[in-house]
């Protein structure tokens, strides 16, 4: 096993890169590090388990829990693109199982000097009531009274009315649901939002990754000076921090080393998204480029673009296994 830790090592960031979607990297990632860290029987059947995918969340919800989940995720989705908008209004809540009144937070345009803090919030409150859609005009008012004035902004401002209107449509058929509930079934349905919700923002961390992974794999495979290359130079810094090395009394009073990435690390996937999968990636990498020669094994392949690790009987092949393989033959 030690012998290859290294070569199990650069397989886990390349089978990482290489994933087709962040789901797939994700599961990637943990079957790699089954390998390279060598973690006993048992372990990836158990991370893979709880290792949360959306694939996994559509299997386990509730068939009587689906269309309510349905309009929740529909609801957080709307106020995602409501308040990511280009303007300084954003929706803090809707109290549609009550007074049914909008709160919105808006930043100042110009620093309110005579104010404790020049940049606070101010609050406006928008009853939606029972008359139609009259409190659209109302939202209208507030975004011209209060928003930058310029051509692209009513562009904004036709984009936030329209998602208002579904926005407050939708708060009447979720609480029509909610009211034909248990309140144990609702809080259920909430609970399973909010799970996806976790997974899916923990997916875009996965994209993110992988981007910037691919394009550090790039970089460091074509570079012909590693002592210049900044990609790995700004590993080598988060390498440094994560290679910390603690000391630990045992059962039997021995001072032993405790593993970087134990089991539990994995299995209870404590931490941040980012750094969770980004300081193992970081690890498992210049771990890999510290054996001599590794750095010439890295390769990526010019037909598919996949980065591979190259066997000894392959040190001159350019392409990966899969593209090699289905080459035709010179003689056929």
């Amino acid at each position: 096993m030690k012998r290859k830790q290294d070569l199990h090592f650069g397989k886990l960031v390349v089978d990482f890169v290489n994933a087709a979607s962040p789901e797939q990297a994700g599961t990637a990632f943990i079957r790699g590090a089954a390998k390279a860290f060598g973690y006993g029987p048992g372990f990836l059947e158990k991370a893979l388990d709880r290792y949360p995918t959306l694939e996994r969340f559509a299997k386990a919800l509730p068939e009587d829990d689906r269309e309510l989940v349905d309009l929740l995720l529909e609801e957080r989705r709307l106020l995602s693109v409501i308040n990511n908008l280009p303007c300084n209004i954003s929706l803090a809540s809707y109290d549609y199982d009550g007074s049914r009144v909008l709160l919105f937070k808006i930043q100042p345009l110009e620093p309110k000097w005579d104010c404790e803090n020049p940049y606070e919030e101010d609050d406006v409150r928008i009853a939606v009531g029972t008359e139609g859609g009259a409190w659209l005009g109302d939202v209208a008012e507030m975004f011209d009274d209060r928003a930058p004035l310029s051509v692209e902004m009513d562009e904004v401002k036709e984009r936030l009315l329209g998602c208002m209107a579904e926005y407050v449509e939708l708060g009447g058929r979720i609480l029509a649901i909610r009211r034909a509930m248990p309140a144990e079934k609702t809080h259920e349905a909430q609970q399973w939002a909010a799970y996806h919700s976790r997974i899916v923002a923990e997916q875009e961390v996965l994209a993110e990754l992988l981007e910037r992974w691919r394009a550090n794999l790039a970089e460091i495979a074509q570079s012909r000076d590693l002592s210049r290359n900044q990609a790995l130079l700004d590993l080598l810094v988060v390498y440094n921090i994560v290679n910390r090395r603690e000391l630990a009394i045992g059962g039997d009073e021995t001072i032993y080393e405790k593993p970087l990435f134990e089991e539990g690390y994995f299995t209870e996937r404590a931490g941040l998204a980012d750094e969770y999968y980004h300081n193992v990636l970081v690890y498992a990498f210049v771990e890999f480029l510290k054996v001599p020669g590794n750095r010439r094994k890295l390769r990526k392949c010019p037909r598919c673009a996949a980065f591979f690790i190259a066997c000894p009987a392959r040190t001159k092949g350019r392409a990966c296994a899969r593209c090699a393989s289905a080459r035709p033959s010179r003689t056929s």
